[in-house]
């Protein structure tokens, strides 16, 4: 991730213009590079960070993308279709897949969900391997 599209982004989500994200934007901000937090991970790192009622600087912004840089997003999407796939079958059905690619957290569209539905094998009881998606998301730049 290149310091221009942290910037840019900061610059997104600081508004208002007064050099700060407030504070219930500052995950959205987070995770609009990219990254997957939790919000408990992401209260304890503000919390570490000292981050107060005005929200996140630019300074502060950067260090909480950085120290991301290393995250294993393959263990936290492993960690997220765990709640779906709790028969640990290591499968999702293509429906519940549907569901929560185009209801929650950064929405796909029904069409987006096609495209990458395409570049998925679903097996004849309508059901993806999960590792094959988490390969594809992570292979994806994600």
């Amino acid at each position: 991730m290149s310091q221009a599209e942290i910037t840019e982004a900061f610059k997104l989500f600081d508004s208002d213009g007064d050099g700060y994200i407030p504070p219930n934007e500052i995950g959205t901000a987070v995770r609009a590079l990219g990254h997957i937090i939790t919000d408990t991970d992401l209260y304890n790192m503000m919390k570490k960070l000292g981050v107060g009622g005005r929200g996140v600087d630019f300074n502060t912004y950067r260090k909480m993308v950085d120290s991301l840089k290393g995250a294993n997003y393959a263990r936290q999407l492993k960690e997220a279709f765990a709640t779906i796939d709790r028969e640990s079958s290591g499968y999702v059905v293509a429906t519940e897949l549907r569901t929560m690619l185009t209801r929650l957290g950064d929405k796909l569209t029904d069409d987006e969900f096609e495209v990458l539905l395409q570049e998925l094998d679903v097996d004849r009881n309508g059901r993806i391997r999960t590792d094959d998606f988490i390969h594809l998301i992570c292979s994806s730049g994600r």
